[in-house]
């Protein structure tokens, strides 16, 4: 396994209103878990954006449940060196982790992913979604959904894994096809080259102090 590196939490700029506005993403803990269980959807006149944020509350129910398998089994980390940790007793363990997209002009998560490491030693990507309100563009808030994609990369590229994989949509499909340059249908694959590609392109938006 490659040797540790500080590579989360990463501090980096998104667009909000227009302008640029620094977010953090990080590995979960229980309450940042369970917070987003308490999200609600927007009332919208425009359907297909409500339809968008139903969906996102959705995920984030269905990440809070499988997290809470994970964690009660003890097999969900909270931070890096806690999976490193996990992976080094067991190579071939299964284990969560859960990420949060947060910023001090936002009043909860902007976004989450829940990602499991397979017993092969790939990423698999269980949900991926933006809070309720930025999906359906209430929030003026741009690449959340890209950046935790990245962000997935980068805890994928500091691992070593070869692989990151997931199930698309019909609603994410078009996501996955326009970021990965392909045509993606109800499943999406990543290698050792995308992901790297992915990791650099966040890594590279790092605020420094």
């Amino acid at each position: 396994m490659p040797k540790a590196k500080s590579v989360i939490p990463i501090t980096f700029a998104v667009i909000h209103d227009d302008e640029p506005a620094d977010v953090t993403v990080s590995l979960a803990g229980n309450a940042d878990v369970t917070s987003s269980t308490r999200w609600r959807v927007p009332t919208l006149d425009d359907e297909a954006m409500r339809s968008r944020a139903a969906d996102a509350r959705e995920y984030a129910l269905l990440a809070a449940k499988r997290w809470r398998h994970y964690r009660d089994t003890n097999c969900a980390a909270h931070s890096l060196d806690e999976l490193r940790q996990m992976i080094a007793h067991n190579p071939k363990g299964e284990f969560c982790f859960h990420l949060k997209v947060t910023a001090d002009w936002f009043p909860a998560s902007l976004g989450g992913a829940m990602v499991r490491r397979t017993w092969c030693h790939h990423l698999m990507i269980d949900f991926l979604f933006a809070h309720p309100q930025v999906c359906s563009r209430v929030v003026n808030v741009k690449t959340i959904g890209l950046n935790l994609l990245r962000a997935i990369c980068l805890v994928g590229d500091a691992l070593g894994c070869k692989r990151v994989w997931g199930e698309a949509t019909q609603d994410s499909a078009p996501f996955y096809s326009y970021y990965l340059g392909r045509t993606v249908e109800d499943m999406f694959v990543m290698e050792r080259t995308a992901i790297r590609v992915f990791a650099r392109a966040l890594d590279s938006m790092r605020r420094t102090s």
